[in-house]
């Protein structure tokens, strides 16, 4: 089981985007049109790492083909990293080294499909198309939370003070109740109880997947259409992962 992530609220400039440095990692045989993910820290002071994965059935034109444990993605304070990852690659990205959210990218097909996972833990991160793509479906295009506890937050004061007593007990959300309580940090792992996924994935409306499976506060055994409820598609081969 991994560790707990902790989160606190930090205001980022947006002048750290348009300052970001630029680095190049993945493939060496990279061509216009091939999948490429972008991964900007906002950060002035945190190097972010993420966790690289990739599918064991990769072809040779993609990143890291027939391995699924790849080397970590490292971007530093105020960098961006375009990750070329090759023609049909299939994988993930997990900030925090593994220990946050999980961006699982799918670009093997005419669509690109992208979802978040944050059964293992949640991280301030979004992904999304790189240049503000219209979805095929319509909803949101940005997968993930760029302030899980602000998010978090927004919705607090509206459950019920039973309820909101019963969620700090677990652990997993810590904070005061009342109409006027707020939460403090909050966070994620796979032994989470039902009331916990519940409130993230369907009071909060967190735009990734706590459990999978989870629609509507209720396991099914069919969780890949259940995980597909959180997914996302563009017709782009671009994708672009923030650190907040």
């Amino acid at each position: 089981m991994r560790s707990f992530a902790i989160f606190t609220a930090v205001a980022i400039p947006f002048s750290f985007f348009s300052a970001a440095l630029a680095a190049t990692q993945g493939v060496s045989n990279f061509s216009p049109g091939d999948p490429l993910i972008n991964l900007i820290n906002t950060s002035p002071t945190q190097t972010h790492v993420y966790k690289v994965e990739g599918n064991m059935d990769n072809p040779p034109t993609a990143y890291g083909a027939g391995q699924g444990s790849l080397p970590a993605a490292t971007v530093l304070p105020g960098e961006t990293v375009k990750f070329q990852l090759g023609r049909g690659f299939i994988g993930a990205f997990t900030a925090m080294n593994g220990e946050g959210s999980r961006f699982e990218v799918n670009f093997r097909g005419e669509k690109t499909w992208y979802n978040t996972d944050m059964e293992f833990g949640m991280s301030n991160n979004t992904l999304g198309p790189a240049h503000g793509d219209k979805q095929i479906n319509g909803k949101e295009s940005l997968a993930g939370e760029q302030d899980c506890l602000a998010k978090a937050n927004s919705v607090w004061g509206s459950v019920d003070q039973g309820m909101q007593q019963a969620l700090l007990d677990t652990g997993y959300l810590v904070g005061s109740t009342g109409a006027n309580g707020v939460l403090t940090s909050v966070h994620m792992d796979k032994q989470a109880e039902r009331k916990v996924v519940n409130f993230f994935q369907n009071i909060a409306e967190f735009n990734a997947y706590m459990v999978p499976g989870s629609v509507l506060g209720k396991l099914t055994d069919n969780t890949g259409a259940a995980a597909d409820k959180f997914s996302w598609s563009v017709l782009t081969k671009e994708l672009t992962i923030t650190g907040y």
